[in-house]
């Protein structure tokens, strides 16, 4: 039987992508419009969420430090890397992300001294050698700029990724998505008001971008918490929501015309195998 959080961390990489190619076709501001309007508009739908129930803390003190942590370290990231999703070729920049669950593997061993199994592992590493050889040009692995941005990134969002467990443990899913988008949505307001005089502006593609990223964090965060008593949870979890990288990969490859389509797609299939892997022999 196909447990719960395996099916909720599917969806959150499903949602990545269709967030990341609508952002992509449709959306024309700014990477600090887009990170604030995501976070106000989705607000919105998670107080309607957490009005159903499903509102509480057990540590206040814990709970507060790790979500302002996060909602810290997540602004940067977001900001580098909506740039990077308008200003490059999406099948050139996120499959460096893939590299998250290896920092993640790193960050669970520092922090909680949990170690994936040995077949898991390997999965987890097949994952990462897809992500890598997406970007090869015949034997060499094409690093720009924006490659080394990414895979930053990766590092970071290890670690977000690793404590938000902790968030999760000292709450909800649900209070935790819900307070650190609200506090998300303040920080994101004063950066994009350094840019911009309208900040809040009305748009049906922002709103839709929106709702996206709300069904993606929400849904790795329903994972986490069903892993939260399981070593290594949230390594398996954020594995499995690299599968974006999969559908990004081939789509973006094929919607906007990009090169090389072919070897990205066969390395986006060793990305599905790895993922495969991790679900049979977590």
């Amino acid at each position: 039987m196909l447990d719960i959080w395996i099916l909720f961390a599917i969806i959150s990489g499903i949602f990545v992508s269709l967030r990341e190619l609508y952002i992509k076709k449709y959306i024309k501001q700014s990477p600090e419009i887009i990170s604030f309007t995501t976070r106000f508009y989705g607000s919105f739908v998670f107080i309607f969420i957490a009005y159903q129930g499903n509102i509480k803390i057990n540590n206040i003190p814990l709970f507060i430090g790790i979500t302002l942590l996060t909602v810290l370290i997540t602004a940067f990231t977001t900001l580098i890397r909506l740039r990077l999703i308008k200003a490059e070729d999406l099948s050139l920049t996120t499959p460096w992300l893939g590299a998250v669950p290896l920092f993640v593997v790193l960050w669970s061993v520092i922090l909680y001294k949990d170690v994936p199994s040995i077949v898991a592992l390997i999965g987890i590493v097949l994952v990462c050698i897809g992500a890598f050889t997406i970007n090869m040009q015949g034997k060499r692995l094409q690093v720009k700029k924006a490659s080394i941005w990414m895979l930053f990134i990766a590092v970071l969002l290890g670690f977000t990724t690793s404590v938000d467990k902790i968030a999760i443990g000292a709450s909800s899913a649900v209070t935790y998505s819900l307070i650190w988008t609200i506090a998300s949505a303040g920080l994101m307001y004063v950066v994009a008001k350094k840019k911009t005089k309208q900040v809040i502006i009305v748009d049906k593609h922002l709103m839709m971008q929106a709702v996206l990223w709300v069904a993606e964090f929400l849904f790795q965060m329903l994972a986490i918490q069903k892993v939260s008593q399981m070593s290594s949870g949230p390594t398996y979890v954020k594995t499995l929501t690299m599968l974006n990288i999969v559908i990004t990969t081939i789509v973006s490859s094929i919607l906007f015309k990009e090169k090389d389509r072919r070897k990205r797609i066969l390395s986006a299939i060793m990305i599905f195998v790895g993922a495969a892997i991790v679900v049979i022999y977590r």
